[in-house]
């Protein structure tokens, strides 16, 4: 019997089977939308069974990038990038599920631009993910069609201004927004969440608002405004996260105006497990909340962030009522400066009640940019004394103390025989 010859025989067989071109429709679409886009559409010169592969690809991602267009200037090579996009666009016969897009010209993006004509394509397709990037510092409007998406799940736009159409009924599938570089003149942004029913997460980055932006949702749980705005009004019940960062420009955001209602969007939580005020969001928060007045212990608050002064009575009075409805607090971190205005907290913190027991489930604290001031000190010395679980108290302090402050530091009384305190 000749096994040899057999074996040889069967391994011939096998080197003769095309495996790239019997691939599964569904492992040919994992491996194009894992290529640069020019790449995937390449792959229709390996073989016949490949050649209309790409014109069914669930995932488009264009970037400017990945067409060696030099230093940008050249007209006719962002024509290329543009016939580009519309080929694939025009020849395309299946659901696209993702559009991503790089942009750094205006003209793509400007009024009566090629995005407007992609948009309304896309707007066909069931597309369900849809990204904008772009670097341009002047805002673009969102192509009316894009309301159109009913399919739309996710998405992220930047550089970008939008008004929503007179008979838009709402994104019903729509989770996630998240908008860059955004600048609102009018409340948009919370006419566009009220029109969500199921929108889990809203992100707004560097966003410039000259509106009052108001935000009702029950469904929202992750939460983060970040940039310069005039006033915010929140009511998320069932956040589990929210990070809100202020930033003042007197060239395009009086301080004066900045107005964040930290008692009404405290009032209304029920789920909060971790909140973060930076910038001067609890600098403008402290100017609305009254000491003693918050209504409700939010027992699954575990961790609070703050950017504050401890030497300004107002704020150190705001983070008092934050600390008193967090009986289960486990995490602070402070990032602590100095505004140099405000009515000073004189002996505040060494007023608090010890009773109180702020600090009863605290394990850890971290206090940033710590200048060993007496409101500073006063704040660490209470916690210290109030925290009988806390196992590390980390102190950076910028090379700022002596030597003589850092031995107080370090000889301070201490409730919890297992706290460490770690100076950086």
């Amino acid at each position: 019997m000749d096994r040899g010859g057999s074996q040889k025989k069967r391994n011939k067989s096998v080197a003769n089977v095309d495996i790239i071109s019997n691939l599964p429709d569904v492992i040919k679409d994992k491996i194009l939308c894992c290529l640069p886009i020019k790449e995937a559409v390449g792959t229709c010169l390996l073989s016949r069974k490949w050649r209309y592969s790409w014109a069914s690809m669930t995932e488009l991602t264009f970037r400017e990038e990945d067409f060696d267009l030099g230093n940008g200037i050249e007209e006719g090579e962002s024509n290329k990038f543009v016939y580009f996009i519309l080929m694939v666009l025009s020849l395309h016969n299946g659901p696209i599920l993702k559009f991503e897009l790089n942009a750094r010209r205006v003209h793509l993006l400007s009024p009566g631009g090629h995005i407007h004509r992609w948009m309304l394509m896309l707007s066909r397709k069931g597309v369900k993910e849809i990204q904008i990037k772009t670097k341009i510092w002047r805002n673009y409007k969102i192509p009316s069609s894009f309301f159109s998406c009913e399919e739309l799940e996710y998405a992220c736009l930047q550089g970008c201004i939008f008004q929503l159409p007179p008979l838009f009924t709402g994104f019903k599938r729509v989770h996630t927004l998240h908008f860059i570089d955004f600048c609102a003149t009018e409340n948009n942004i919370g006419e566009l969440v009220a029109s969500c029913p199921n929108l889990e997460k809203l992100t707004l980055s560097r966003l410039l608002s000259f509106a009052d932006i108001s935000i009702h949702s029950t469904k929202l749980k992750i939460l983060r405004v970040d940039g310069m705005f005039k006033h915010l009004s929140l009511v998320t019940p069932h956040v589990s996260s929210a990070v809100i960062n202020l930033q003042v420009n007197t060239g395009y955001v009086p301080r004066a105006g900045c107005n964040f209602n930290l008692s009404q969007f405290i009032s209304s939580l029920l789920d909060i497990e971790n909140i973060s005020l930076l910038g001067h969001a609890f600098e403008c928060a402290a100017h609305g909340i009254l000491p003693g007045k918050l209504p409700r212990l939010l027992n699954r608050l575990t961790e609070i962030t703050l950017e504050i002064d401890l030497g300004n009575l107002k704020e150190a009075n705001a983070a008092h009522c934050l600390f008193q409805v967090a009986p289960n607090l486990q995490r602070v971190k402070l990032q602590l400066v100095y505004r140099g205005y405000g009515a000073p907290t004189s002996n505040f913190w060494d007023s608090i009640d010890h009773q109180a027991s702020l600090f009863n489930n605290l394990d850890t604290v971290v206090l940033n940019n710590f200048a060993g001031s007496c409101a500073e000190s006063g704040f660490l010395k209470l916690l210290l004394e109030d925290a009988p679980v806390l196992r590390i108290a980390q102190i950076k302090d910028n090379n700022k103390l002596d030597k003589e402050c850092l031995k107080r530091l370090l000889k301070m009384r201490r409730a919890s025989k297992d706290a460490e305190v770690i100076l950086l």
